[in-house]
Order: structure tokens, then C-alpha cells, then sequence
């Protein structure tokens, strides 16, 4: 008999809210008893809790992606006092059945059956290993000539975190005083180093990675570290979901930073360097995420942006020049590589290019799946930021910060940067500060490759200060 890992959505009970998930995330038999409580209601149907899984059932507030009036409540999530409690619409729980049982679920009015997906980190393998930038006496704005190009294998040697910092303009900023202190970046991913990084809390519970706890080469130090290239004093909040690396996994920590959200207002922003390499035929899996836009991890992802944190998310390695070894050809190239969660109209969607302006070949071209002007932005990578000579991470296997994962935390740490200065900004009016302050490279408004432009820090923060 073939089983299927799934997300089974049910109805939620009187209690199933922000306490629930805390009771469930306190302990692993507290978690366990209600997932089991939960799945009772489908008896007969060959159901079990998901064995690879921890049993933690999601409280959801949204019942589709465009339920403005369930996700309501959640606006009020952004101040320091803790907000009331809400109660849940329904609640999500993974689980394995059996193939044969998918269709019988599917037919109930009571249940939504959603696949499990496995995720991938968006780094991407490096041909060669460089050692040192190859100035040769020209400054970084010559070498950087605002054109478009390709920078594809053998890549480019990296840059210095001081280049790229010169590149965003980072000193206009913080020669008034704002360096990202006072904002707190939830890092979604496999874990921070917290000896090396500055991680003040995160997503906790017995038996499970702890924030902090992740070795120094883990691809989360590697985000840490790319977020403070700009805001070197922001604090980190480590959600180390890949030890999960479903979408399920994904779902019970944007749940984790929505609940922070409501007890304190923090964590301010996510960073999201993971998604999906392929697409799955939509006859097979018409409700995989890459299709259905109401997935629960989708109208999580809204609910947390709702609740006043805006999310960053890599555009994907599956450009069409030279897409990453574990791409598959049914998502590499333009309209095809940016997707799911990643290809959301609320998040803001990063592609890559190095410090002389070229996009890298790897970085996924849009138009976006669900949203079509996607990427929104592009920043930079190829960076020896956490990886390469001298840096904390060494060399490992990676020899410098590579992939959209790495462009997309420094936007990530330029949003923290401004947030600092403008504390009120909302994340639409964030997104927006990115584009009106965008290096724009491309001669029209948007285009596939790069978005609306390259991040630039001090353009943005001059023109909100003249506001």
C-alpha cells in the first residue's frame, strides 16, 4: 500500500487558537494529544500522524489567501502589548494516509487535504573557489556600469562585505545614526550559529533544535550574516524550520513568528531563502502550492504580512543561463521559476546580481506564478559574507554567499536599516521605499530579470526623509 505525507485541514474547536499552539509547542506529548484529538474526527479513514513530522496542529485564521475579514484580528498584532487571543477558523495537521484514502477525504465537506511538499534551500553549488577580489584600481561605481549582463559559471570571484556596502550606500544611513537597532529579523531557515550571530530568541520546543544552536556553516548562519551586511545592529530571531524541510515544517513557524507578532510586535520582518525547484504537473497535484494559491502555507505567510511584518523571499536558482544542479527542467527559465509562496503578491521577492550589476545567470526570472511583476528587487551576492577566506563560516563548501538566499537577507537587513529610521513603516510602505529607492538598470518600470531594480539603501532612506 502506497502512503502520501499531507497537511489534513479540519474545522477548529472552541480552543483551538494562540494558546493552543503554545500548549502543543510545549511539549511533544501536549502536541501529540492534540493532533490525536483532532484526527479522531476522520476514524476509519486510515489516517496517521506523520512519523518524520513533530505533531504540531496550526491554528489557521484564514480560510483563503483573500479572507480579509478571519485575518482581521491580526492587524493589531504590531504593538508592544501583548494582543487578546484568537480564536482559530480551522487548524492543520500533518499526517500520512493512504493513496487510495485521498479521494474519499477530498469528497468531504469537512476536510481539506493538502499536500506535504519538501522545500529546498536556494543556494546553489560554485564552480571554483575564489580568493580575493580582482580590483584593478578602478572604484566599486566604474566597475559597476548599470548595464544588464550575465554572470554565469565560472562565476565572478566574490566581494568584500565593505563593497557591498559601499554598493547600497549603507553609510548615508548610518552616518544619522541608524544601523538596524531596535528591529528584530525572524531568519526562516535551518538554524543560526547564536556564538557568532547575534540571535536573541526564535521558535523553541523540547526535543528540537534550539535557536542558536546551528553550526557556523549551516546555510541560516550564512542568511545571519548577509542581514547584518546593513544592519549590523538588528537582532535576530532564529525559526529553524528546515530541520523540517516540508511545507508543513515551514507552516508551524510562520505560526511561531505570527504568535511572537501577537505577544510583542516582533519579530518586524522575515527573511526566506528556501522554495520548490521544480513544478509538479497540475494534473497530478492540482492543490500542490505551486498551484493553489490557498494553501495553508500561502495564507500563513499573508496572515503573518497582515499582522504588520513584511517577508522577503528568494526569487529561486532556476534562472535560465546556468540554473543550479537540482533544478528540473519544468522550472527552469522565464514564467516558470519563481513560484509558489515565493511568487506571492504580499511578499517581497528578491532576485541576484553581483557587485558589477549583472544579473547571475542562476537567479530566477519572472513573471511570477502567482503574481506576475515578480521579482519585485534585486540585491547583491557572491559575497564573502559568512563563507570564504577569514570569514566565520571559512570556506566550507561554498566559497563565498551565493544564490538568491544570499541576496535576499542583505535586502532583508536594508529593510531592517530603514525600519530603524521609520519604525512606522508598514510593509507595503516598505516595498514601496525599496522600489522608489531602486538602482534601475533595466530602462522600464519592470522586467523579468531584474524586477524594479537593484536595493540601494541611501537612495531609499533620502527620499523617505525628504517626505
Amino acid at each position: 500500500m502506497s502512503r502520501i505525507k499531507v497537511l489534513i485541514e479540519v474545522e477548529a474547536g472552541p480552543r483551538d487558537s494562540f494558546e493552543a499552539f503554545s500548549e502543543a509547542t510545549s511539549s511533544e506529548d501536549d502536541g501529540r494529544r492534540q493532533a490525536e484529538g483532532l484526527l479522531e474526527r476522520l476514524a476509519g479513514l486510515q489516517i496517521d500522524l506523520d512519523p518524520d513530522t513533530e505533531p504540531t496542529p496550526v491554528p489557521m485564521y484564514s480560510t483563503t489567501v483573500n479572507d480579509v475579514e478571519g485575518m482581521a484580528p491580526l492587524e493589531e498584532f504590531g504593538t508592544s502589548e501583548t494582543s487578546p487571543d484568537t480564536a482559530a477558523q480551522t487548524v492543520v495537521i500533518p499526517a500520512e494516509v493512504e493513496r487510495s484514502s485521498i479521494e474519499e477525504l477530498q469528497a468531504r465537506d469537512d476536510v481539506r487535504v493538502w499536500l506535504n511538499s519538501e522545500l529546498t534551500l536556494l543556494d546553489t553549488p560554485v564552480d571554483r573557489m575564489a580568493t580575493a577580489t580582482d580590483f584593478t584600481g578602478d572604484t566599486v561605481f566604474d566597475r559597476a556600469r548599470s548595464r544588464q549582463g550575465v554572470d554565469c559559471r565560472p562565476f565572478r570571484d566574490g566581494v568584500d562585505v565593505a563593497t557591498v556596502r559601499q554598493m547600497l550606500g549603507t553609510d548615508a544611513v548610518w552616518n544619522d545614526g541608524f544601523r538596524g537597532q531596535n528591529v528584530a529579523i525572524g531568519i526562516l531557515d535551518e538554524g543560526v550559529n547564536g556564538a557568532v550571530y547575534p540571535v536573541v530568541d526564535g521558535f523553541s520546543r523540547p526535543g528540537a533544535q534550539a535557536p542558536g544552536t546551528a553550526d557556523i556553516t549551516s546555510h541560516g548562519s550564512m542568511c545571519a550574516a548577509d542581514v547584518l551586511v546593513a544592519a549590523p545592529l538588528a537582532r535576530l530571531y532564529d525559526y529553524p524550520f528546515l530541520g523540517i524541510p516540508t511545507s508543513g515544517g515551514a507552516l508551524a513557524m510562520f505560526q511561531a513568528v505570527l504568535e511572537h507578532r501577537r505577544l510583542d510586535g516582533t519579530p518586524h520582518l522575515t527573511t526566506n531563502s528556501y522554495g520548490f525547484t521544480g513544478v509538479p504537473p497540475v494534473s497530478q497535484f492540482p492543490n500542490h502550492e505551486v498551484h493553489d494559491i490557498d494553501h495553508p502555507l500561502h495564507r500563513k505567510v499573508r496572515e503573518v504580512v497582515v499582522s504588520g511584518a513584511a517577508a522577503f523571499f528568494a526569487a529561486g536558482n532556476c534562472g535560465q543561463d546556468c540554473p543550479s544542479g537540482n533544478c528540473h527542467v519544468s522550472g527552469i527559465g522565464p514564467g516558470i521559476s519563481i513560484h509558489a509562496s515565493n511568487s506571492l503578491e504580499d511578499v517581497i521577492t528578491i532576485a541576484a546580481v553581483n557587485s558589477r550589476h549583472e544579473r547571475i545567470g542562476y537567479s530566477s526570472q519572472g513573471p511570477g506564478m502567482f503574481a506576475a511583476e515578480k521579482p519585485d528587487l534585486a540585491a547583491y551576492s557572491h559575497l564573502f559574507g559568512n563563507f570564504g577566506p577569514g570569514r566565520p563560516g571559512g570556506t566550507a563548501d561554498s566559497p563565498f554567499d551565493n544564490g538568491t538566499s544570499a541576496a535576499t537577507p542583505v535586502a532583508a537587513g536594508v529593510a531592517a536599516l530603514l525600519l530603524s529610521a521609520f519604525p512606522d513603516l508598514t510593509p507595503t510602505d516598505l516595498r514601496q521605499a525599496l522600489i522608489d529607492g531602486a538602482t534601475n538598470v533595466i530602462g522600464t518600470p519592470w522586467n523579468r530579470d531584474y524586477g524594479r531594480g537593484i536595493v540601494n539603501a541611501a537612495v531609499s532612506y533620502t527620499l523617505l526623509v525628504r517626505k
